[in-house]
């Protein structure tokens, strides 16, 4: 069972460098695009296509719009060791199901994890969940002006998530002990 120190702040899976503030695209396939090219900028994910292809392949079967005003596309992806998280917002809002076109997204929380955790990505939504409880929040993270002021949102109230227990975690005999112990 993992302890308080395994706990991983939200807002630890991203940077200001990581979102997308108030963005006048209104092509959700752009902008999860631009999204991806972000996280492909500052982090290691693997190939930019095939990180678009998986997360376009799950979008396009179900739009992951799970709160008012917000979606939470996602994939696993092989290249990744851990989660990582792009934002984007916009103030107009985006056509994000073509099947309901007045339906507007103006909060993406694009989550990236890797297949070796499959229970990550789980926790990563639920402790977003709990971020996003009130339904005005897609509203209200729009709104703000900067990235920094977006990841503030994120940072607030100390919401965490646990450290995902991986398979070579169990492998390594140092690690078995470490999680023993806790």
């Amino acid at each position: 069972m993992a302890t308080e120190k395994n706990d991983i702040q939200f807002s630890s899976l991203f940077s200001p460098a990581g979102v997308i503030c108030q963005t006048q695209e209104t092509e959700r396939d752009k902008i999860l695009l631009d999204m991806l090219r972000l996280l492909a900028d500052r982090r290691s994910i693997g190939d930019v296509e095939d990180a678009f292809d998986a997360v376009l392949a799950r979008e396009n079967d179900l739009p992951t719009i799970v709160a008012p005003g917000m979606a939470m596309p996602h994939a696993r992806l092989e290249a990744l060791d851990q989660i990582v998280v792009a934002v984007a917002t916009s103030q107009e809002g985006v056509v994000y199901d073509p099947n309901r076109p007045d339906t507007r997204v103006k909060l993406i929380v694009l989550t990236l994890a890797p297949k070796a955790a499959p229970g990550a990505y789980l926790q990563a939504i639920g402790c977003l969940a709990r971020i996003c409880q009130d339904p005005a929040t897609a509203d209200l993270v729009a709104s703000l002006r900067t990235p920094e002021q977006v990841w503030a949102f994120f940072d607030k109230g100390g919401t965490t998530l646990q450290e995902p227990l991986r398979s070579r975690a169990v492998m390594d005999p140092a690690q078995v002990k470490k999680i023993l112990r806790e």
